[in-house]
This record gives structure tokens, sequence and C-alpha cells, in this order.
């Protein structure tokens, strides 16, 4: 009775122990499809201890991601943004803490072939955050000029 009620219990513990890897690894492979589908691009400026990157995430008209500057002997920027192509320039709101406080700035990048040129202008405060002035007037001949990179 004892050999009988071992072998029971040591196949329900084997047949239980090899179903588990199965549902584990179809857990995988929908969280890689998953990641894959993602439409996923990455962008970053490097230069004299200066560094900027930008992630991207595109859905229908929709851009989300993180933005970082870290630029030398300044405190550094990390956040996430949240915009929409205007023609060929990305506008977006940029939500990041500086020196532990919370803060929302528009950002603009002009798409050039397969890089980012961040643009610059006037801004103004407009409900907490601050907001270019007029988007149809911004620089876009900055030297931060993202080239596009292998996201990690």
């Amino acid at each position: 009775m004892k050999t009988t009620s071992f072998i029971i219990i040591a196949l329900a513990l084997l047949t239980s122990c090899g179903s588990q890897p199965e549902k584990t690894e179809k857990q995988s492979n929908t969280q890689e499809k998953a990641k894959e589908e993602i439409p996923m691009t990455c962008y970053q400026y490097a230069s004299q201890g200066d560094t900027v990157s930008l992630k991207l995430v595109h859905l229908g008209d929709s851009y989300s991601g993180s933005l970082v500057y870290l630029f030398k002997e300044k405190d550094r920027n990390m956040g996430t943004i949240q915009g929409v192509m205007r023609g060929d320039i990305l506008v977006a709101d940029y939500t990041f803490n500086s020196e532990g406080t919370k803060s929302i700035r528009q950002v603009a990048f002009k798409k050039v072939g397969n890089t980012y040129v961040e643009g610059y202008g006037e801004s103004v405060e407009e409900n907490g955050a601050m907001k270019f002035k007029d988007i149809t007037s911004l620089n876009f001949g900055s030297s931060i000029v993202l080239q596009e990179i292998a996201c990690q």
C-alpha cells in the first residue's frame, strides 16, 4: 500500500514538474513576440562628454519613449516623452526629473534621414509646463544631431 501511494505521488510530482516549463516557455514566447511587435527605434548624440539618448515607440499617430540628457558638468535630466509628428517634426511633451523636481517642457526634433535634429525656440509657461511660443519658428541649426543606433 505504501509503495502504491509513493508511486502515485511521484508520478503526480513528475507530471506537474514536466508541465511547468511548457507554461514558462509559452509565456516567454508571448513576451518575445510582444517585444518584436512594438516598433522601437533608438537615437543618440555623443560628443566631448555630452550624451543625449532618445528611444521612440511609434504606434499609430502617437510617439512615446524616453529621453535622457547627460551634459558634462550639468545635472542629468531623464524622463519620458509623448508626442506626434507634425510633418517631419516630432513635437512632444518631455516629463522629467532634475534636482528632485518634476518638470514638463515641450521638445521638438526634426527628422532628417535616419537622424533627429533638436530644435530650439522661444518658450512660454503654460499651465505649469514650458511650451514653444511658435513651433513654426523653431531653429533646427543645432549641433545636437541624434544618430540612429541599435536599441539595447
